[in-house]
């Protein structure tokens, strides 16, 4: 079962503006931004939240953790043939299990940025030690980086959290 909105409010850990069915998918065809709300992952107690803007050409998979904070964040961009690319990751980690801890409270945050060509950028910010380390590799394998723009209301595919897996059919 898939509910929508339109944005999600993290501090409250709810949708913002609720949407039907209907009105998300005019939104989807004019190509505003909603939110897809699937249900959450094997073993993840919040749900995954796949934020759709087709008139840009973006996709973001939101993982929240348990208490409802944003733990992973992938951004899709669309590139040629009509497909998306997985260029950037974000993880988050934070002190504690308090809910409602803000993205600047979390103790480290990492970036990933991936490139077609196969260079990978990950910089990772430790608050609590106040430290930042940044790491390049070339050569990196990023075919499962590739996604089919989903249709509307499949979003199964590109909301996985393990991006290793072979894709899911329709």
């Amino acid at each position: 079962m898939v509910d929508y909105c339109f944005k999600w409010n993290y501090a409250d850990g709810v949708p913002g503006e609720p949407l039907t069915e209907a009105e998300a998918q005019t939104r989807d065809d004019t190509g505003e931004e909603y939110t897809a709300i699937m249900p959450s992952r094997p073993g993840a107690a919040s749900p995954t939240l796949v934020t759709l803007v087709r008139k840009t050409g973006v996709v973001v998979v939101t993982f929240l953790d348990d208490p409802g904070r944003k733990a992973v964040e992938y951004t899709f961009i669309k590139k040629a043939h009509e497909n998306l690319f997985l260029a950037r990751a974000h993880i988050w980690t934070y002190p504690n299990d308090e809910p409602g801890l803000r993205l600047s409270d979390s103790s480290t945050h990492e970036t990933v940025c991936y490139r077609e060509d196969g260079f990978v950028k990950r910089a990772v910010k430790n608050k609590l030690e106040r430290s930042q380390e940044t790491i390049e590799h070339t050569g990196v394998l990023v075919d499962a980086n590739w996604e089919p723009i989903p249709a509307f209301g499949d979003y199964r595919s590109i909301a996985r959290f393990e991006r290793r897996q072979e894709r899911l059919s329709s």
